[in-house]
């Protein structure tokens, strides 16, 4: 009998469940499980949601035992000294398990706790349903995952195509539910003219621009931003016409992005082509933008769906670096690229992300606009994989199923 099979039976014979364990360990996560939360307290509206998340999750209505917001650590190093408050975390989890009996554990993401939280579950509730909602990326790096969730996992609930065949040859059940950003036409149904855009911002609709985003994190910053300093005053010495414009966060990054460019001494304005956006325009910027430069990760999804042309970068601690190299099992990290199963879109890692890379490869797509064209339009073409349904609700639906719940 297989854990989904067993799980089913398990609930059927002792009734209906009306609670949920869910575990989530990112902001992006928390918006995303906050929309699947609204639907399953729409169909089923007696229905209790406890764990872990964020604040977006405790609007919908869930009960947060621990906040994601405090979680935030980017490499090795850096996830080390929060190692205690995950073991707390998992213990204080299981215990809840034990106590309220939720008719199963959905776990989001957030691979690096999620994946041997799982065995943890399984290992102390056999019968427990286990379903996973956004996959880690264990196809990238690290195969040895897929092993581990195969054991444990009652089903994956996957938000790219190409995942639920990986699983599914692994003997996991999978669904392709729809991607998050197919809920959102306004990332890439661009309501606006790119003269009006460009005149509220303050440029010249008439030169061309490329956009900047150099991550969200602090450390993304740190280390991105000599690389993108360099390569904006060097193209403004042999493309002085091309206007940049660099897109922060929030003030805490605007604040990072302001001590960077001082340390670089390149001050935003007109005579070095730099200017400085809230991310509230994004979505403004990126259909109107000529092209991207884009921190590896989910501007370039976004970027894609706009059908905008692009060059991926990052840059990241050696060791967790090191590490990646040794275990991946793919060679390429953009999302266009990783939708195409080829090299779409120039990406420069670690090494390679280097400022005279990044002026030759812009020089490159801005010197010759067939080969923008071409990209972009082999860029429309992957928005369609993506589906047009519900990911929340087809989500939602198929939880309610694997609990046993008839919906209302």
């Amino acid at each position: 009998m297989t854990a989904l099979t067993d799980g089913l039976a398990s609930v059927k014979d002792g009734g209906a469940q009306r609670c949920i364990c869910v575990v989530v360990g990112d902001m992006s996560a928390d918006k995303h499980v906050a929309k699947l939360v609204g639907h399953l307290k729409e169909l089923q509206p007696d229905l209790h949601v406890f764990g872990v998340g964020g604040p977006e999750m405790e609007k919908a209505g869930v009960e947060l035992l621990f906040n994601c917001q405090d979680f935030a650590a980017v490499g090795i190093f850096r996830l080390i000294h929060k190692v205690p408050m995950f073991a707390n975390i998992r213990k204080v989890i299981l215990d809840e398990i034990e106590k309220r009996k939720p008719g199963c554990a959905l776990l989001v993401d957030f691979g690096g706790f999620n994946i041997g939280f799982s065995s943890a579950v399984r290992n102390r509730f056999a019968k427990l349903p286990i379903v996973y909602f956004i996959s880690p990326q264990v196809w990238g790096s690290r195969p040895w995952r897929l092993i581990e969730l195969a054991r444990n996992v009652s089903k994956m609930l996957v938000i790219f195509p190409f995942e639920q065949a990986i699983y599914e040859r692994k003997g996991i059940p999978a669904r392709f539910v729809g991607h998050p950003l197919m809920l959102h036409p306004e990332v890439w149904d661009q309501k606006h003219s790119r003269h009006d855009v460009m005149t509220e911002l303050g440029l010249d609709p008439e030169k061309p621009l490329v956009a900047i985003f150099p991550g969200s994190r602090k450390q993304e910053i740190t280390d991105h931003m000599p690389v993108v300093a360099q390569a904006v005053r060097w193209m403004k010495r042999v493309r002085p016409d091309i206007q940049f414009v660099l897109a922060q966060s929030n003030e805490r990054i605007a604040g990072l992005v302001a001590e960077q460019l001082e340390k670089e001494k390149l001050k935003p304005g007109p005579d070095t082509g730099l200017h400085l956006v809230s991310s509230e325009v994004n979505y403004r910027l990126l259909p109107v933008a000529d092209l991207v430069w884009a921190k590896s990760g989910t501007t370039t999804l976004e970027t894609t769906l706009c059908a905008t042309p692009m060059i991926i970068f990052y840059r990241g601690d050696w060791l967790s670096f090191f590490l990646v190299l040794c275990f991946k099992t793919v060679k390429r990290v953009g999302w266009p690229n990783l939708l195409a199963g080829r090299d779409l879109v120039p990406e420069l890692i670690q090494l390679d992300c280097r400022a005279e890379k990044l002026v030759k490869y812009t020089l490159d797509l801005m010197d010759v606009p067939a080969l923008r064209r071409e990209m972009a339009s082999e860029l429309r073409t992957l928005r369609d994989q993506l589906g047009q349904g519900d990911f929340a609700k087809n989500a939602a639906l198929e939880i309610l199923e694997i609990i046993g719940c008839r919906t209302a």
